[in-house]
């Protein structure tokens, strides 16, 4: 009886799960809305321009370094399981698998990345497990640690609005904290037997590992907040030690939300905890996200794709060793993670308005039928994309070839519509990195008999809720304007992104009477009917 009642209970609780972090996740956008709308564009505008080149130079910098001190993680997890590995092994999967779960987080991949890598190399899925609960324990131990201490050493200031919650005095709560941090220590330097939890059997590291778990994530946490904090302006007024309890209370927020990519949330928690501007924070949290979690995936794309051409001509060559082989396998997944990404980066990019000195250019070299074509087709071929990258993902042949047009167009869209070098290099760096794996993508399912996981389903819903969002919170368009339907100008950028979402509403109607004829839809439908008579009679 009390199995059947632990199973029924994980079974609810892994179906309220993508519930729970969609409530979250609209929440988050909710408040950052509310939050950001008090603001114009052109304060955000400003704040960007305040970056100097410098700053974004030392935040590449330190996010490299902070890349480098996460290979501690799975190094000391090996240690901790008695595993040994290669440094070239263990640095591609720490680096590979925290770009993924930065980007996607443990819904949508993070954790499967590390489960195909280590199952290839011979371990059991039980040392898996053990592993992974290494990285999290590493994670928590630092990140527990370095909060207690902070708010002991040097409390941060409380916001107003949050005073009549909390304590005004902190250092209590930073002193339980740290306490946690300290009794692993202390558990790890006593017991040496392994204990047993719910039938499985776990072992405590040794001490020596244990501090170096603390050491690691904590020095994982300072760089990565580091990474963030020297984008701030310079009159932001905030030191580094006050800006690092807000960092580190937004990653725990990310962490136990389960949002992919922290999406609203770091940006909520670190508006309303920062005293600097609030301008001033987002711009800095926007070329953040770009440094830090964009180009780490892109460069995994490319480091697989560079491998992917070598191990092609090592194969025609006749000579394929275990490691190309496990390597080659892994390919789809991460092409298909950052053609993800670049489709989101096209939803975003049609929202934003052309600057004025651009907007110069192009009245001058294209004609506004093109510029009016140029959004609709960014736009939907970034909706495109986020719809395709399952298809790349399982490697069907039609996924792949619909895949390379639209990143075509991913690449000419953004030239034409405001001539945007920039996306259209990460496009081209994209379509160069899928077209790597070509031989692969040679599956002739129909695309429309693949199974779309709820999670993908909710990271697809995000994109598109998020970009929705930010067009309403930039040019606040009201649907039953008729100027929205008829204005055609250069500066209309509100009339051609209203034709935009109209283009990409009509694409995802498509798409969902698409699925809805497919068998396995028509068969779920069907046996819910069934339950539901049933139950009638």
């Amino acid at each position: 009886m009390l199995k059947q009642l632990l199973l029924a209970l994980k079974r609810l609780l892994r179906a309220l799960g993508p519930v729970l972090v969609g409530c979250i996740f609209l929440g988050a956008v909710y408040l950052l809305y509310r939050e950001i709308s008090k603001y114009s564009l052109a304060d955000i505008r400003m704040s960007l321009a305040q970056i100097s080149t410098g700053s974004i130079i030392l935040s590449v910098l330190l996010a490299i370094i902070n890349y480098i001190i996460l290979i501690g993680y799975d190094w000391l997890a090996l240690k901790g399981i008695h595993k040994t590995l290669p440094v070239s092994r263990v640095s591609l999967v720490s680096f590979v698998g925290q770009a993924v779960s930065y980007n996607f987080g443990a819904l949508l991949g993070g954790s499967t990345v590390r489960f195909r890598f280590y199952s290839s190399w011979g371990f059991s899925p039980m040392d898996i497990v053990r592993l992974v609960l290494m990285l999290a324990i590493t994670f928590w131990v630092g990140a527990l640690g370095l909060v207690g201490a902070i708010f002991m050493i040097a409390p941060p200031e409380i916001p107003p609005e949050l005073g009549m919650h909390m304590p005004l005095d902190i250092r209590p709560l930073g002193a339980i904290l740290f306490l946690i941090a300290i009794s692993y220590l202390i558990v790890c330097k006593f017991i040496h037997k392994p204990i047993h939890i719910f039938g499985k059997e776990f072992a405590f590291p040794p001490f020596k590992i244990a501090v170096a778990q603390a050491v690691v994530a904590g020095a994982d946490l300072v760089a990565a907040g580091a990474c963030l904090y020297v984008l701030l302006p310079p009159d932001a007024h905030v030191s580094f030690l006050q800006f690092l309890p807000t960092y580190l209370m937004a990653m725990v927020a990310v962490v136990l939300t389960h949002v992919p990519g922290g999406a609203g949330v770091l940006e909520v928690v670190i508006l309303h905890l920062t005293t600097a501007s609030p301008q001033a924070v987002f711009a800095a949290l926007l070329c953040f996200r770009v440094i830090y979690y964009l180009l780490p995936l892109l460069l995994a794309a490319v480091i697989f794709a560079i491998y992917e051409v070598r191990q092609q001509a090592i194969q025609e060559s006749g000579v394929l060793h275990d490691a190309g082989r496990w390597m080659r396998a892994f390919a789809p997944t991460i092409m298909a993670s950052a053609v993800f990404g670049i489709g989101a980066i096209l939803c975003f990019y049609v929202v934003l308005p052309v600057s004025p000195e651009r907007l110069a250019q192009i009245r001058e070299w294209i004609p506004l039928g093109i510029v009016e074509f140029a959004s609709m087709a960014t736009g939907v071929a970034g909706v495109m994309l986020l719809f395709l990258t399952r298809g790349i993902q399982h490697r069907q042949r039609a996924a792949f070839r619909l895949a390379i047009a639209m990143l075509c167009i991913g690449i000419i869209g953004p030239l034409l519509h405001s001539l945007s070098w920039f996306v259209a290099l990460m496009s081209l760096i994209v379509l160069l990195s899928v077209l790597s794996i070509r031989r692969k993508c040679c599956r002739p399912s129909s695309l429309w008999k693949l199974h779309l996981t709820p999670s993908w389903l909710f990271a697809i819903v995000s994109v598109l809720v998020c970009s929705a969002g930010l067009g309403l919170l930039i040019y606040h368009m009201d649907p039953s304007d008729p100027v929205l339907w008829t204005s055609s100008d250069y500066a209309a950028d509100a009339a051609r992104l209203f034709r935009t979402f109209a283009a990409e509403a009509l694409l995802l109607i498509c798409i969902a009477v698409g699925y809805m004829r497919t068998a396995p839809i028509r068969k779920r439908w069907n046996a819910v009917r069934r339950f539901g008579r049933r139950n009638k009679q």
